[in-house]
């Protein structure tokens, strides 16, 4: 997730064309480069802030873990940020999404582009690293409320939340359609339904290299 002091500095002016839909929006090339931007359900765009170190980290850690449980070939079943997935709008109006790290399905790798639309098969897992911030914040709500209502809609079977500032990751698992929480700290194995080869601790995930 940005930077919520950096994305509050970024000035929201929609200087760009208001699209008429998801696609007209994907096919507008001006938007691809080093800018990163959101589509809101009124069809006005936002640019948003870049990650920082330490989100970046994170993603590669994790993305090591999964080569390592599943090999390198697994690689081309990431994307780190830079995969749109098209969403219902909820809380912030955003209709797409760039998770932090998504594992496709290897039928997305023939039939998906730009983005995951609703018509195509859900992710088979998702990850979000939570920018600092109170209960209150948006950065808070967008990972723990907003983005789980979304990816609960989508029935990605499962959705971590990982915080490194509240020192946890939370592991959301689909059970009758429903995701259902569990909350690792420290030392705790982080323990994936989804991908049970992938051994990794919390304490290995969120600590920084010296």
């Amino acid at each position: 997730m940005p930077n919520p002091s950096a994305q509050q500095a970024t000035s929201m002016t929609y200087t760009l064309p208001r699209y008429r839909s998801y696609q007209d929006y994907l096919d507008d090339e001006q938007l691809y480069g080093e800018k990163d931007y959101r589509l809101l359900s009124t069809g006005e765009v936002i640019e948003v802030a870049s990650e920082d170190e330490l989100n970046r980290i994170i993603a590669y850690t994790l993305i090591e873990a999964f080569l390592k449980a599943y090999g390198v070939s697994f690689i081309r079943r990431i994307r780190r940020g830079d995969k749109e997935l098209q969403v219902q709008p909820v809380g912030d109006r955003w209709v797409n999404r760039k998770p932090d790290l998504m594992v496709m399905q290897p039928e997305h790798l023939e039939i998906t582009r730009k983005a995951i639309f609703f018509d195509m098969p859900a992710p088979a897992f998702v990850a979000e690293v939570v920018s600092p911030g109170s209960k209150s914040s948006i950065s808070y709500q967008r990972d723990y409320v907003w983005k789980r209502q979304q990816y609960e809609w989508w029935q990605i079977p499962e959705y971590w939340i990982i915080d490194p500032h509240r020192g946890q990751i939370m592991v959301l698992t689909l059970a009758n359609k429903t995701y259902q929480e569990a909350i690792y700290q420290g030392g705790d194995e982080i323990i994936s339904a989804a991908f049970p080869l992938l051994h990794l601790s919390v304490d290995a995930l969120l600590t920084k290299p010296s």
